[in-house]
């Protein structure tokens, strides 16, 4: 039978291959909602935080009709659309889940928090969104 990466060093743990929240973690969640005004494309919302050692695992936006082809992506500094990539929100209570391939297990390896940032883009923006969230924290 084969094993995953992290299940192998959780079966054979060495000091270096401890693995913090992606083994035996607790689910963090967090929520966060936000109206847009006739926001202009390229407007940034800080959602929320990834702390030192937390891993992403998915989260959701649930949006207005935004406008005729207003996008939003979910990213941080270091990747604009590392969770959702640039996604049109034109139907009122789309609930879009946020789980790219980079995204999905991305752990905070600094020692600083990184703001989950949201993004418009296309077009301005008018309405409110929800965001979801959930990480697993080593404690």
């Amino acid at each position: 039978m084969a094993s995953g990466t992290n299940y192998t060093k959780y079966s054979a743990p060495s000091p270096a291959t401890f693995m913090g929240a992606e083994w035996g973690g607790k689910v963090r969640a967090t929520h966060d909602t936000y109206t847009f005004a006739s926001a202009a494309a390229g407007t940034e919302v800080n959602v929320g935080v990834l702390m030192p050692g937390e891993v992403f695992l998915t989260g959701w936006i649930i949006g207005a009709d935004l406008g005729s082809a207003t996008t939003l992506q979910l990213g941080d500094s270091g990747d604009a659309d590392r969770y959702l990539a640039a996604t049109v929100f034109t139907t009122e209570g789309q609930c879009t889940q946020c789980a790219t391939a980079e995204g999905v297990g991305y752990k905070n390896t600094t020692t600083s928090p990184i703001p989950l940032v949201l993004k418009t883009g296309t077009e301005e923006a008018s309405g409110a969104v929800e965001v979801i969230i959930l990480k697993a924290a080593a404690n």
